[in-house]
């Protein structure tokens, strides 16, 4: 078995020393799961290989708190129910963990991981029944990380190399909580 004419995107260095490479085909990433490739991979690296395929979040909204997500059949039955193809949802969980529900509590929105950027996209446009229940949803978006002493985007304060605390309200050299703007 050769190696798929293919190239990796980009590689990221994790603090763990772990890495992410994005490749530019599933071909590619297909072939290295495969036992020649994983060989050869690791014997690049000197160590084991864990891959893990990219998901796409979604929020479902107000989902009936009843039902049993955890359950190994409950995304096979949203599939067959939804006329999905097979294994495309790859895990669910509530974003609020169950203890922390009130006793009157009905329903709770929860985190669905799609496997397929196509799948997650027609999740988005039509949205899904469960348990013959419309559900609405919404692609689930991050926040960037912003520092809180100097204001900038992609770290935070713990890591931050300033000298001095820039506060978000006016942009003087004060930190925000000490602002006396308003």
């Amino acid at each position: 078995m050769t190696t798929p004419p293919s190239y990796i995107r980009a590689v990221t260095t994790l603090r763990n020393g772990g890495i992410i490479a994005e490749l530019d085909s599933m071909d590619l990433a297909t072939w290295l799961r495969s036992a020649t490739g994983r060989v050869l991979l690791e014997g690049q690296f000197d160590s084991a290989i864990s891959f893990h395929s990219c998901t796409f979040a979604l929020v479902l909204e107000y989902l009936p708190i009843h039902l049993q997500i955890k359950d190994k059949d409950f995304l096979q039955q949203v599939e067959l129910e939804n006329l999905l193809p097979t294994e495309l949802l790859s895990s669910i969980c509530w974003i609020k963990p169950p203890a922390c529900h009130s006793s009157e509590q009905q329903k709770a929105f929860a985190l669905l991981q799609v496997a397929d950027a196509y799948t997650a996209n027609n999740i988005l446009r039509d949205g899904l029944c469960i348990d013959n229940k419309c559900i609405m949803v919404h692609k689930n978006k991050k926040e960037p990380i912003q520092c809180a002493k100097c204001q900038h985007y992609g770290h935070i304060t713990r890591n931050c190399t300033a000298q001095a605390d820039t506060c978000g309200t006016c942009a003087d050299n004060h930190s925000t909580i000490h602002c006396n703007a308003f």
